[in-house]
C-alpha cells in the first residue's frame, strides 16, 4: 500500500516527466522579446537586420532550419532583408564550404522584395554564408554559420536535461521507498511477552 504523501510526490514527479518527455507543439526557432534572442538574425546597421532560414522539403515539408540541417541534399536558403534601407542597397551573397572556395556566388544586386532565395544542393559539412550589403562608404558584412548533416545536434541539450530529470526522479523514488521501508520496520508492533502459567 502506498502512503498518500508518497502517492502525491510520485504523481508530481510523473507530471513533470510527462511535461518534459512528451511531444509538444513546436515553437518558433527564435522567440524572446527581441532580436538578440533570435539565433537566425543578424544586424545590418542600427535598425536593419537579415533573417536566415533553410528548408529541405524532400525530408520535411514543414521544418524550418537555421544553423544546422539534418542532411545534405537539395536545400532552399532564404535571406529576409528586414528594414527599409536594405531594399535599396545591393547585396552580394557567397556560400563558402569550410576551408574551400565559394560554392555559390551571387553578384551584388538589389532585392526590392526583400527576399533572397537560393536553391542549391549542399553536401554534408560546414558552410559560411557571407552577405555584403551596401556600397562604399556604408557597407555591412553579415555572416551565418551552417552545419549540414548534423541532425543529432539539436537533440543533445534536451536529451541531457531529460536524462538528468529522469535520474533525479529515480533517485528520489528509491530514497522514498527506502525511507518508507525503514518507517515500516520501526513502527511494527513489538511481540507481546508470553505469560507463563505457574
Amino acid at each position: 500500500m502506498i502512503v498518500p504523501a508518497l502517492r502525491t510526490r510520485l504523481g508530481i514527479i510523473l507530471c513533470i516527466l510527462m511535461g518534459v518527455i512528451c511531444p509538444r507543439i513546436a515553437a518558433a526557432h527564435g522567440g524572446g522579446p527581441g532580436l538578440d534572442y533570435d539565433p537566425c538574425a543578424r544586424y545590418a546597421g542600427i535598425d536593419n537586420y537579415v533573417h536566415f532560414s533553410a528548408y529541405q522539403p524532400q525530408y520535411n515539408r514543414f521544418a524550418e532550419y537555421c544553423g544546422s540541417l539534418p542532411r545534405g541534399g537539395n536545400t532552399l536558403l532564404v535571406f529576409d532583408l528586414v528594414g527599409p534601407e536594405l531594399l535599396y542597397d545591393p547585396v552580394e551573397v557567397e556560400i563558402v564550404p569550410e576551408g574551400g572556395s565559394p560554392a555559390i556566388s551571387l553578384p551584388a544586386k538589389r532585392y526590392p522584395t526583400g527576399v533572397i532565395d537560393i536553391e542549391t544542393n549542399l553536401d554534408p559539412g560546414h558552410y559560411d554564408a557571407f552577405l555584403t550589403i551596401g556600397e562604399a562608404p556604408t557597407v555591412y558584412h553579415v555572416n551565418f554559420d551552417l552545419s549540414v548533416g548534423s541532425w543529432w545536434q539539436p537533440l543533445i541539450a534536451p536529451l541531457i536535461i531529460a536524462s538528468l530529470i529522469l535520474l533525479g526522479a529515480i533517485g528520489y523514488c528509491i530514497y522514498q521507498a527506502r525511507a518508507l521501508a525503514g518507517e515500516t520496520r520501526t513502527s511494527a508492533p513489538a511481540a507481546l511477552p508470553s505469560i507463563k502459567s505457574a
